[in-house]
C-alpha cells in the first residue's frame, strides 16, 4: 500500500486543485458522500473492493472549533462534494475520507498535541494515501515531519509561511530541511508564500498613501513570518515600519497598544495574523485611537 501512495499521488494532487472528479470514474454507481458533518466524520463512495479496485484512505486535518471553523467547515464540505461528484472513486480505487479536527475546545483553535495525533493516525494507516492539511502554518511545522517519515503525501490549502518549503529570507535556520527527515519532499501548498503576500500588502499601502506603518502580529508562524517579511521588503516601496509588535490574541482589548501606535506617528496599521486571533478588537481599538 505504501507504493500505492506514490501511484495515486499525481491523480490526487490534481484532485486537490480541480476536484477529485478529475481522476474519477464517470460510470461509477457508488453511493455519494454527503456534505456537512462533524470533526470525526467519515465518508466513502463504498467499502471493500469494487470493479477490481480497492479502498484507500484520505484524511483532512483542519481546526473545526473556534473562529476558523467559518472557513474550515466549508473546506470539509467541499472535499465531500468533490468526492461525491467523483462517485466516491479515484480511478479504480474507492476513497474513504476521514475528517480530523486539529483543534481543541480548550484552545479554541489548532492545538500542537492534537495536530501531532492526527498526523500519527494517518501515517500509521497502511491504506492512507493522502492528507489534506494543515490550515495553520504552525500546525504544519508539527505534522510535516511525522507524515514525511510515514510516507504520506500532504497538501495544504492555506499555509503561506516561507520556511515550510524554502530557505528564502524570512525562514528560520534549518528550514525547510528539518521538516523532511527522509530527505524527500512529501508536502505541497496550493497558495502563494508570504513573501508575495508581503509585497502585495506593501504595494497596497503605498498606493493608499501610507508612509509610516505600525505592524502587529499574532506570534504564530504565519503572523510572525509575514511581519518579518514586511520589514525585509519595506525598503523597495518607500515605507517606514514604526514598530512590529507581537500581541496577545486573548487580550480583552488593545487600547494601550493603540495609544502607542498613535504616539509613534503611524499613519497606517497592518495586522499580520489570523483573523480569529484578536484582529477585530485590535482593528477597532487602533481605529478609535487614530
Amino acid at each position: 500500500m505504501r507504493n500505492l501512495r506514490v501511484a495515486l499521488t499525481a491523480c490526487l494532487l490534481v484532485g486537490s486543485v480541480l476536484g477529485v472528479g478529475a481522476c474519477g470514474s464517470s460510470g461509477s454507481s457508488s453511493s455519494a458522500a454527503s456534505s456537512g458533518g462533524s470533526s470525526s466524520s467519515s465518508s466513502s463512495g463504498g467499502s471493500g473492493s469494487s470493479g477490481g479496485g480497492s479502498t484507500v484512505d484520505v484524511y483532512s486535518s483542519l481546526p473545526l472549533q473556534g473562529s476558523s471553523s467559518a472557513q474550515t467547515q466549508p473546506m470539509v464540505n467541499g472535499i465531500k462534494l468533490a468526492l461525491s461528484e467523483a462517485g466516491g472513486k479515484a480511478g479504480s480505487f474507492t476513497v474513504n475520507y476521514q475528517s480530523l479536527d486539529d483543534s481543541t475546545a480548550a484552545a479554541g483553535k489548532w492545538d500542537p498535541g492534537q495536530t501531532a495525533a492526527n498526523a500519527r493516525k494517518a501515517s500509521s494507516d497502511p491504506k492512507a494515501v493522502y492528507y489534506i492539511g494543515e490550515f495553520n502554518s504552525g500546525a504544519s511545522e508539527v505534522s510535516i515531519p511525522i507524515l514525511n517519515q510515514g510516507g504520506v503525501p500532504q497538501v495544504s490549502p492555506a499555509n503561506t509561511y516561507v520556511g515550510l518549503t524554502t530557505s528564502l529570507p524570512g525562514s528560520a535556520p534549518g528550514e525547510p530541511t528539518k521538516y523532511y527527515p527522509t530527505g524527500k519532499r512529501t508536502y505541497l501548498r496550493i497558495v502563494p508564500i508570504d513573501s508575495i503576500q508581503a509585497a502585495a500588502g506593501l504595494i497596497a499601502m503605498k498606493q493608499a498613501g501610507c508612509t509610516k506603518v505600525a505592524v502587529a502580529n499574532d506570534k504564530e508562524a504565519y503572523g510572525q513570518g509575514l511581519a518579518t517579511l514586511l520589514g525585509l521588503e519595506k525598503g523597495y516601496y518607500g515605507i517606514t515600519i514604526t514598530s512590529d509588535t507581537g500581541i496577545d490574541p486573548t487580550a480583552p482589548n488593545f487600547r494601550s497598544y493603540a495609544a502607542t501606535v498613535k504616539a509613534q506617528g503611524a499613519d497606517c496599521f497592518y495586522f499580520a495574523g489570523i483573523v480569529s486571533n484578536g484582529a477585530v478588537q485590535l482593528t477597532k481599538d487602533v481605529h478609535a485611537a487614530l
